[in-house]
């Protein structure tokens, strides 16, 4: 089974180590390229950096920082901007609340550049992790968990969201993958359901491009929208 399933996940631990070191910009061609399990942030985050204050202000805080960032730039973001341009911008200043903020559009005052700039931080911090915590990349139980750390840290409003469900669940199941034995369970029932997804994705020898399409998968998507009263109208015929 672990022949099948080493390439199984779009592994966290796999694809930023292959991509640590390298900074993603915001660009047309950066646009194209996935992001791990998970998407991530450039310094090892600590629960104490999880987040403050409402979902709005933080937009609002986010905002702000980043139009004071094209001020001092003297340009705007665009395609074309830069991974360094995006870190003078402030990127890396943001907590996760103002990430989060960002990377799903709160209030609708953000571009698409801009919110694929807060993805490609939140890349950049995993890959951060990644070398903070196994610089010889021969650990890859120590680094999922750490990985399952920064999601843990997420505020309250990115761990209601259906993405941070699914990161979460795929760095748990990275980490148990691994090798890992700790118990790093949630106890979040939309987690719960996206783990059994990959568990039937494994007993299928399938591969990653077949998580979505797992019944667990769409259980968890069903569920996860009925909690939300129908957010985004989402459908589990698809």
């Amino acid at each position: 089974m672990m022949t099948s399933v080493s390439s199984l996940l779009a592994n966290t631990y796999s694809y930023a180590s292959a991509n640590a070191g390298h900074k993603q910009s915001a660009s047309a061609k950066s646009e194209s390229v996935p992001t791990p399990a998970a998407s991530a942030a450039p310094e090892p985050m600590t629960p104490a950096k999880a987040a403050s204050g409402s979902l709005a202000s933080a937009a609002a805080a986010a905002r702000e920082k980043i139009d004071a960032g094209y001020a001092k730039l003297g340009t705007t973001g665009t395609t074309r901007t830069t991974a360094d341009e995006w870190d003078e911008i402030g990127f890396p200043d943001f907590d996760r609340q103002m990430l989060y903020a960002v990377t799903s559009n709160e209030g609708g005052i953000f571009t698409d550049v801009e919110v694929n700039a807060a993805k490609n931080e939140i890349a950049n911090r995993i890959s951060d992790i990644i070398n903070t915590t196994d610089p010889l990349h021969q650990n890859p139980v120590a680094v999922n968990r750490a990985i399952i750390e920064f999601y843990d840290a997420a505020s309250d409003d990115e761990k209601a969201s259906f993405d941070w469900a699914v990161n979460r669940a795929s760095a748990q199941k990275s980490y148990e993958l691994s090798g890992g034995t700790e118990n790093v369970s949630t106890g979040n029932p939309i987690v719960d359901k996206l783990i059994e997804a990959w568990d039937q994705v494994i007993a299928r020898n399938g591969n990653s491009n077949d998580f979505a399409n797992m019944p667990a998968y769409r259980d968890a998507l069903m569920a996860w929208s009925q909690a939300n009263d129908g957010a985004r109208h989402v459908d589990v015929s698809a």
